[in-house]
């Protein structure tokens, strides 16, 4: 058998943090929202034991065991107890190390392609509970559409689909580490206060207040990567309704109202080579497969 699954990036519409954890993780709450541009992914069957991994363009990512698909295809045989083996292929879409997830999110396509390869199924809680295990951003794949991530951001609830709004995006020239990033974080200037009007949202729901979105690690990207303010300067100087810097990578991004606004402020940035994409639905952005070849 043979499947092949579409797996989306994300963006960050909100991530504060609290500060550091006894276990060195920070804390965060953020608002985790799909979009669409795209890793694809594909599984077939080999030998037990043997687990093949081919990533196009070659050489972006590493292959080997340090791959977090890798990393999820050990760890779902290992829980399931089954001696099997895959070859797998990842064509990537979605820009490297850019704060927009591509790695978890193949990840999470990997643990429910291979589920339903393997054993024939998928155990939703399961795969969360493994998810939590292989990265932060990981189980918010499993959910899809908005979600609010609390803890490292593993611990995600899901919210309801946002308007039909559009995005433009536009990527660093070079990859940033998270682990950089937080290392590099002041702490002493988060305000630690957990009660936000963005939290009140979460809990009663209405319109998602913009003006009260940020991103705590953006003062210290911008800082140590002074490319990443310049271009989102050009990203606000298109008027969006936000315009942020996405997780802890390089990528900045402007939201807009619909298609016609993300792609008009495209143009005006077109030198820096932005992706104009769609904010996606839950349904739109579950891992699920494309095609089944026996």
């Amino acid at each position: 058998m043979k499947l092949q699954m579409r797996c989306p990036a994300k963006v960050n519409l909100h991530l504060q943090v609290l500060g550091r954890r006894s276990d060195g993780y920070h804390e965060v709450r953020t608002i985790f929202a799909a979009v669409g541009v795209w890793d694809e992914l594909s599984f077939e069957n080999a030998p037990a034991g043997v687990l093949e991994l081919i990533v196009e363009p070659e050489g972006v990512v590493p292959v080997g065991d340090d791959n977090l698909v890798v990393r999820a295809a050990r760890l779902l045989a290992e829980h399931f107890g089954v001696n099997r083996g895959a070859r797998m292929r990842v064509r990537k879409g979605i820009p490297v190390a850019g704060g927009l997830g591509g790695g978890s999110s193949d990840a999470a396509a990997a643990l429910a392609g291979l589920a339903r390869l393997w054993t024939g199924h998928e155990v939703p809680e399961e795969l969360e509970t493994l998810a939590a295990e292989l990265g932060a951003d990981v189980p918010f794949f499993l959910v899809g559409g908005v979600a609010w991530g609390v803890g490292r951001g593993s611990e995600v609830t899901a919210l309801p689909d946002l308007p039909r709004w559009w995005l433009v995006l536009v990527p660093s020239s070079e990859p940033i580490p998270t682990a950089e990033v937080y290392r590099a974080l002041d702490v002493s200037l988060l305000d630690g206060e957990a009660e936000s009007e963005i939290y009140r949202w979460v809990i009663e729901g209405g319109e998602l207040p913009l003006g009260s979105c940020r991103n705590d690690l953006q003062p210290t990207v911008v800082k140590r990567w002074p490319e990443v303010g310049r271009r989102l300067e050009r990203v606000h100087d298109t008027q969006p309704l936000l315009a942020l810097l996405s997780g802890s990578g390089g990528t900045v991004f402007g939201l807009y109202q619909d298609e016609a606004r993300a792609r008009q402020a495209a143009g005006a940035m077109a030198a820096l080579s932005p992706m104009i994409v769609p904010l996606l639905t839950r349904v739109g952005s579950l891992p699920r497969p494309l095609a089944t070849e026996e």
